[in-house]
């Protein structure tokens, strides 16, 4: 039921995202709220926060904290005749699937409704069921091939999959790199394995012969895959949407091994931790990735700047690349005029218009991957290591 102006100011207590209380104790907050008590909302957000994937949960929990901040700092969210102060609330899912499910249950249990997050095929694969169930919306950044479905209205992208930008950035590194036989590693599970079949179809509508190998996510012998790599006798391998921490690994034994081929990641972006972790971009030598943003313009670093204000480091270009995302949501909350119903604030979202202060204008996609127009794509970029060396990045735009 949508809330009127007038009751929806209280409402705002769940404001941000996800109403700190709507469920039966958290009801009374809000009624509270709505005779002039204080108005806190916290923001559900969730991921892995630990690990090898730890860099993609700390981003969007991160997305979240910054989104927060902005908000506070301007005085609050509107919503209706009452402003909101935001406050976030993350969940450690292990980037698992269980994970997922225990977050969507531990947000139920506090009357938390809107969400950013999860990450990871995985983790939406997990949550999508009990969210659905429980009228919970979902800014979510997962990539594999059910990440959206038409029976899940309430579930969003915060960022296109390799779908929409891997064939582009593939076409502009064969400008640069001569690679003639890819192989593509990622996990064995579902996070690992959509992302690295969207990839291997990329490859091959662009003319190329390619090879899938996988591996047991938790794996800390690297040394069989690296054979395996190997003796498909590729030029260029692609880590997909392995985490940072085993992309690097792979990296560093492949080099040892004698491996003088380029790399790329094509699922998802860690450059940084991967060359960190491989041992330096000498190490990565000839590298390509997708890049949400370029931490090099001016609008990235002022708002770099004011995460770092708060926060005491650096955002990450994940973490300013869902941005756009996290303000998306936050607007269509003010315009429904509701903290609690779901789908007045989906409605909402749908008809933004994708205008970000930071990022420029974004398009509504994913009608022709998933049936469902409600992935948020804005320019990305192709990103390149040459010779050990990080070059300028390309902007490249959604079509």
């Amino acid at each position: 039921m949508r809330v009127p102006r007038a009751t929806a100011a209280a409402v705002a207590a769940c404001l941000a995202l996800a109403v700190t209380g709507c469920g039966a104790d958290k009801i009374e907050t809000a009624a509270a709220a709505e005779e002039g008590g204080p108005c806190v909302v916290e923001i559900g957000t969730l991921g892995p926060l630990s690990g090898p994937a730890a860099d993609f949960g700390l981003s969007m929990k991160g997305t979240a904290d910054l989104a927060a901040y902005e908000v506070n700092q301007a005085g609050g969210l509107r919503v209706g005749d009452r402003t909101c102060t935001v406050t976030v609330h993350p969940y450690d899912t292990g980037y698992t699937s269980a994970g997922a499910a225990n977050a969507a249950g531990d947000f139920v249990s506090q009357g938390i409704r809107f969400v950013i997050g999860p990450l990871g095929a995985t983790e939406v694969t997990g949550m999508k069921p009990l969210a659905g169930r429980n009228d919970m919306l979902l800014v979510a950044n997962g990539f594999g091939r059910d990440a959206l479905e038409p029976k899940y209205p309430l579930v969003f992208h915060v960022a296109p999959g390799p779908s929409v930008w891997a064939g582009p950035i593939i076409a502009e590194a064969r400008k640069r790199f001569d690679f003639q036989k890819v192989t593509v590693v990622a996990t064995n599970d579902q996070s690992g394995s959509d992302i690295a079949d969207v990839n291997a179809i990329r490859f091959r509508e662009a003319g190329l012969p390619v090879t899938q190998e996988s591996y047991q996510r938790g794996t800390q012998d690297f040394a069989p895959l690296v054979s395996r790599i190997l003796s498909t006798s590729p030029d260029l391998v692609d880590v997909a949407s392995s985490p940072a921490g085993d992309a690097g690994t792979m990296i560093k034994q492949l080099r040892q091994a004698g491996y003088q081929g380029a790399f790329c990641r094509l699922g998802g972006e860690s450059t940084a931790e991967i060359a960190r972790v491989a041992g330096g971009y000498e190490v990565l030598g000839n590298f390509f990735f997708y890049s949400m943003v370029d931490l090099d313009d001016p609008a990235m670093k002022e708002l770099s700047a004011r995460y770092e204000q708060f926060a005491g480091r650096e955002a990450t270009s994940l973490t300013l690349g869902w941005m756009p995302g996290a303000r998306a949501l936050l607007r269509a909350i003010s315009a429904a005029g509701t903290t609690t119903d779901t789908k007045a604030v989906a409605e909402e979202l749908r008809a933004d218009p994708l205008d970000d202060a930071s990022l420029g204008h974004g398009v509504w996609t994913g009608k022709e991957e998933f049936g469902v127009q409600q992935e948020m794509s804005f320019p990305f970029y192709a990103g390149f290591v040459q010779d050990g060396q990080m070059q300028p990045l390309v902007r490249l735009e959604v079509s």
